[in-house]
């Protein structure tokens, strides 16, 4: 299977991977040195979402290390975990301690929360559920970088979060800014936990049955949280029990993504289990067990005979027949930016290619899954090719069966050509063609009631029989 990385692709995943380490690494050598200074309940929170989001963030970047949604699981892990040293110092300071650290430990949360909210809209994909939400988002920031100001230059938050050290500027204004603050901030962390149900909606109704999967859970978490911060704020006018109950969200983020994989594990190995019976629909029913697990817009599967590739299997079934690439243009496939190109060959034997046409790509697990649906999909072309009907004599030596006219008309179909195609190549009606592709299928012996798939057969065994014929030659 051939699969070669750019070197500027194994560049940013080496780099990547690397700075992923560094962050994570960051996070727990501050949690721990937060938590070195002993156990403080109200600030306990921090020190977890800390943990939690920077474990499923380092994990989604290195399956993808292209995934937005890692890099902002990361970066809130990051802030949790310098605000959870903030307090853990700035609540009980010892003589001298600088007042940074308390200031450190207060005006971050609302980063914070922008954070989960950007990682909510990202889930899963590292995409954003359509256009339009860059508004969110631009609008979101505008919110966070006003409350994160008032909360950096002015003592607004120091009192909820317990911090006794000193704020570190001295500024006219201290009794306007805490006003503010108390409206804006109050109302904006429970507008984005609204925009995190919200977002959740929005992908639910764009996406397939594999993320919808992936949203229960999480939708789940976002609505516990949801309820949690408008019970804490009506009760005791803090945000507190929300944001303890947002650690529901990553663990919940990070349960679906290793359950996904799961999934899409089984699936690979289990689909022949659930095909049909026809041999011949094995292409297609592999292109849609691979679209399937690895969540793919289109796949196709590509037989190789002679200098031609053959689109043998496709999901979901186009509208056109697809035509077929010879050697020089097959190096064209997979070229798109969403496509991946995987060959499928046994020993040195190449016997065709699989397409992945997916908008996000493919993970280092996805990866491996692919190459082995290509192994599956070597013994089922290998199979096709020996026996493309296992009744009688071998269906390629029934070729000689058929008379020039209906090898013409065959040729043609083995080029992709319909049957109105066919008609204006030969000059035909299309009396005349219908009646000799029935013929064709009938002396190949091929039964009536599967038109597509008989189609696909009966250009195997042409393309079968031209190949054991200049053997023999």
């Amino acid at each position: 299977m051939r699969y070669v990385a750019s070197e500027d692709t194994s560049r940013y995943i080496r780099r990547s991977d690397a700075v992923m380490l560094t962050l994570v690494c960051g996070v727990v050598i501050t949690v721990a040195a937060g938590f070195a200074r002993g156990v403080w309940l109200p600030n306990l929170h921090n020190g977890l979402l800390a943990l939690s989001f920077a474990a499923v963030g380092g994990y989604v970047l290195h399956q993808q290390p292209r995934n937005r949604c890692g890099w902002a699981f990361v970066a809130t892990g990051l802030v949790e975990a310098v605000m959870f040293l903030g307090r853990q110092i700035g609540h009980d300071p010892i003589p001298d301690t600088s007042p940074w650290w308390g200031w450190l430990g207060v005006w971050p949360l609302v980063v914070g929360l922008a954070l989960v909210t950007l990682s909510v809209i990202l889930f899963p994909d590292g995409s954003l559920p359509s256009p339009g939400w860059r508004w969110v988002i631009l609008g979101g920031a505008a919110l966070t970088v006003t409350i994160a100001v008032i909360a950096a230059l002015w003592p607004v938050g120091e009192a909820a979060s317990g911090v006794t050290t000193p704020h570190p500027f001295t500024i006219a204004g201290t009794g306007t800014a805490i006003h503010v603050w108390d409206i804006a901030a109050r109302t904006t962390y429970v507008l984005f936990q609204v925009v995190w149900l919200i977002a959740v909606i929005a992908r639910w109704r764009a996406s397939g049955r594999v993320v919808r999967r992936q949203l229960a859970v999480v939708g789940a978490a976002v609505a516990i949280s949801l309820v949690a911060l408008a019970g804490g704020l009506a009760m005791w006018g803090s945000p507190t029990a929300g944001v303890l109950a947002a650690c529901l969200v990553p663990l919940a983020a990070g349960w679906t993504i290793v359950h996904r994989q799961y999934l899409a594990t089984h699936s690979a190995l289990t689909w022949l289990s659930r095909r049909s019976d026809d041999d011949a629909a094995l292409p297609s029913e592999l292109a849609e067990a691979i679209a399937d697990a690895l969540a793919a817009e289109h796949v196709t599967v590509w037989a190789r005979r002679g200098d031609r590739y053959h689109a043998v299997g496709l999901w979901p079934e186009p509208a056109e027949t697809i035509v077929p690439v010879n050697s020089v243009d097959r190096d064209g496939l997979g070229h798109h930016p969403t496509e991946t190109l995987r060959d499928i060959a046994r020993g040195e034997v190449e016997l065709g290619a699989v397409v992945v046409d997916r908008t996000v790509p493919l993970s280092r697990h996805d990866e491996r899954l692919l190459d082995s649906f290509c192994s599956q999909a070597a013994l089922i072309l290998a199979h096709l090719m020996a026996s493309a009907a296992a009744t009688g004599q071998p269906t390629n030596r029934r070729v000689d069966r058929l008379t020039p006219r209906e090898l013409e008309v065959l040729d043609l179909m083995a080029q992709g050509l319909t049957n109105a195609a066919i008609c204006e190549q030969l000059h035909l009606s299309v009396k005349t063609v219908e009646p000799a592709v029935s013929s064709i299928f009938t002396k190949l012996e091929m039964p009536p009631g599967r038109e597509s798939n008989r189609r696909v057969l009966a250009v195997l065994a042409y393309l079968s029989h031209q190949r054991s014929t200049s053997i023999d030659a």
